[in-house]
């Protein structure tokens, strides 16, 4: 039994939900509009696609390797919980800058950009 058949799928983060080529990365920060608050950056594209994609990145500035990773998984964490209630067709960067690395206070900045990027449904 695969796992979409056991589960619901919007649990998941897949491998297809992900941006990975480095140029797709480059279009999105060229073409795409952006908001920002403190501690976050969205970057947003529309692709007419099925599912919306999303990449995490944190600042180069970032603490060691530790603080870098533990801030993406806590990141793309809170977009998991959310991309049940998104618009589809949309390639995604969130840009990380330091903070509180707390799923509660990156929840509520995640919850506030994407509501104002108009990503909700």
């Amino acid at each position: 039994m695969l796992c979409d058949e056991r589960h619901d799928a919007r649990q998941f983060f897949r491998k297809r939900e992900r941006i990975r080529a480095r140029h797709e990365i480059t279009k999105v920060f060229e073409a795409g509009k952006r908001w920002s608050m403190p501690g976050m950056r969205l970057h947003v594209l529309p692709t007419g696609g099925a599912e919306n994609r999303a990449v995490f990145i944190t600042m180069r500035k970032y603490g060691n390797a530790i603080a870098r990773n533990r801030a993406r998984r806590v990141v793309s964490e809170c977009w998991r919980l959310l991309k049940a209630n998104l618009s589809p067709g949309h390639d995604v960067i969130v840009f990380i800058y330091p903070g509180e690395d707390c799923m509660k206070a990156r929840q509520a900045q995640m919850e506030q950009l994407v509501k104002r990027s108009g990503l909700t449904r």
